[in-house]
């Protein structure tokens, strides 16, 4: 509370004290709990279509959406584990012909997969 504003807090306290006991008349009452119950439904209705105006204004100006997102995620996931595979691959060839080379003395040999 600011300094120099007397009865701040009790005048804080007395409109909690009102709001929180009109609360309980209204959900007391059944007509009061569908009311409520409307109103977060309306609420929801109103969430959910403002998203998909949303997604459906990000489309048109070209901007990817957080599923698109998940989905280059996804992505870029399945590549990483496919690159991490194939440097394994790689390095136990790399070792295989290294110790060959060493034995045969030979050249280098290219496979193909």
């Amino acid at each position: 509370m600011k300094p120099g504003v007397p009865g701040l807090a009790a005048l804080l306290e007395e409109a909690t004290r009102f709001a929180s006991a009109a609360a309980g008349k209204v959900m007391a009452d059944p007509r009061g709990q569908e009311a409520v119950a409307r109103a977060v439904g309306l609420a929801q209705k109103s969430l959910q279509r403002v998203e998909a105006l949303q997604a459906e204004v990000m489309k048109a100006a070209g901007i990817p959406g957080r599923q698109d997102y998940q989905e280059l995620a996804r992505s870029l996931a399945r590549l990483k584990r496919k690159a991490r595979e194939l440097t394994q691959k790689l390095e136990v060839r790399r070792r295989a012909g290294a110790g060959a080379e060493g034995e045969s003395g030979g050249g280098e040999s290219v496979d193909s997969d």
